[in-house]
């Protein structure tokens, strides 16, 4: 009888504390009722930290002997007495089991993780093509985003007109690099334009070991060339209509050649430096006056196109600077000691070497 009477005191406890216990818990059995269907640990002593003892599956009847406060219960389930959290248990026996919260419900077709897992899968490279930035309004600003989605995060924000060079899409959207800064990204097409100008290298092997660089000048043509051995072309920067591109060699001990390639309206007229007159041709030379021991000639290319030949002379033969024009735009070519070399001067070899490459550029009308 005192044992029935302490079962019944110490249910009035838990009534007391909890506010969830009724008139059938005074026989001292609860149900397993966790929010999210799973097991009930059946522990050692009343703290999470405490050896589990069991697992009590969900709906299982506990036997109640004692509530001991800060939230656990003593009694037994299945022949093993141990402690339970009062929270997981219930005075009536739970229909069904709830759905796991963690559980996540099959996206929407129309959801942002739908659209970016699209627009990500349609994505291939493209011809570098220019692009410019057309907003709303020419006031307004348009975004360029790490993915193809207006909820990837913003890198920048570019003003109307601004140019970058596209060189892949998706369904909706361009990734695009910015050429001022070389950062890499993507712009809705809505918000963009393509531009009638395209630039384009190409480093395709021929005749053995023999390379033939083509770079596109603003698709208004192409400069072809026979590469030195172990050499590429690639281009380093677009700024509007200027290209810069570079020649170099994956040996840290050779020279660099550099190609700066932009329209000069004063040339406008002019398809070949051939067509220009002797005063012309001063006017050109004129440009390295100031530098000192500069040694002035011609050459003519494989494909007949006049170049100017500036290479400076002295103790520190250091510097070739050549010029062509063709189709209204100014070549420059230069070629410099790599700076990782020991030596920051520039052989005779070398030299030809530079002139040599510059003899087999040609002009053409681009592809």
């Amino acid at each position: 009888m005192k044992r029935m009477l302490s079962l019944v005191l110490a249910l009035a406890i838990m009534i007391s504390v909890c506010g969830a216990l009724t008139a059938a818990q005074a026989e001292g059995v609860l149900y397993v009722n966790t929010a999210n269907g799973k097991t009930l640990n059946l522990r050692e002593a009343p703290s999470t930290d405490a050896r589990v003892l069991a697992q009590i599956p969900f709906g299982d009847e506990f036997w109640t002997f004692q509530f001991v406060g800060n939230g656990w219960v003593y009694g037994h389930w299945g022949g093993q007495f141990g402690y339970v959290m009062i929270r997981y248990l219930s005075d009536y026996k739970p229909s069904h089991k709830p759905v796991s919260p963690t559980a996540k419900p099959a996206p929407k077709e129309d959801s942002d993780a739908v659209k970016l897992a699209k627009e990500t899968k349609s994505e291939h490279d493209i011809e570098p093509i220019y692009i410019a930035v057309r907003a709303a309004r020419a006031s307004s600003w348009v975004n360029f985003r790490t993915g193809p989605s207006a909820t990837t995060k913003r890198i920048t924000s570019f003003p109307d007109g601004k140019e970058l060079i596209a060189n892949g899409e998706t369904n909706n959207w361009y990734r695009a690099t910015d050429p001022e800064t070389g950062k890499t990204g993507y712009i809705h097409k809505n918000y963009s334009t393509k531009l009638n100008r395209r630039v384009t290298v190409t480093s395709n092997a021929a005749d053995g070991e023999q390379k033939l660089g083509t770079l596109n000048i603003n698709g208004a043509f192409d400069l072809t060339c026979k590469l030195p051995k172990d050499y590429n072309l690639q281009v380093v920067n677009i700024r509007g209509d200027k290209i810069v591109a570079s020649i170099l060699s994956d040996n840290i001990a050779k020279p660099q050649m550099y190609m700066s390639i932009a329209y000069d309206e004063m040339y406008g007229n002019v398809e070949r430096m051939n067509d220009l007159s002797d005063e012309e041709l001063a006017v050109l030379e004129a440009t390295f006056s100031d530098m000192n021991q500069v040694e002035i000639s011609y050459r003519m290319t494989g494909y007949g196109t006049k170049l100017l030949v500036a290479r400076e002379t002295g103790a520190d033969t250091d510097f070739v600077d050549i010029l062509g024009i063709y189709k209204g735009y100014f070549c420059e070519f230069n070629m410099t000691p790599n700076p990782n070399a020991a030596s920051q001067t520039l052989t005779d070899e070398q030299v030809n070497m530079c002139i040599d490459f510059l003899t087999s550029i040609n002009f053409v009308p681009a592809k």
